[in-house]
């Protein structure tokens, strides 16, 4: 299926957000004191938390698909470099 945005998009677009969540939790955590701010922001904390795991999860996919169209390229111009014969085996040696 193909997305109508670049496939780079939705990785920045989760950094962002993932940068905006933690400074806004540092920030009001800092700005309440103590442990009450830390307990009010800690759904900050974990969405930017989510962001940064689901960043990492599409990088690693993004690396594997390279990795199988590396292979995929490789097999192609090794089957492309050997001659074909008809048969596909070694002739027989006579007697």
């Amino acid at each position: 299926m193909k997305r109508f945005w670049d496939p780079g998009i939705s990785q920045t677009v989760l950094f962002v957000l993932g940068v905006f969540t933690f400074m806004v939790g540092s920030y009001q955590t800092l700005a309440t004191g103590g442990m009450d701010g830390l307990y009010d922001n800690y759904w900050l904390f974990m969405v930017s938390f989510g962001c940064v795991i689901g960043l990492r999860y599409l990088r690693q996919r993004d690396k594997e698909a390279a990795a199988e169209a590396e292979a995929a390229q490789k097999t192609a111009a090794k089957a492309a470099a050997k001659p074909a014969s008809k048969t596909g085996r070694k002739p027989k040696k006579k007697k």
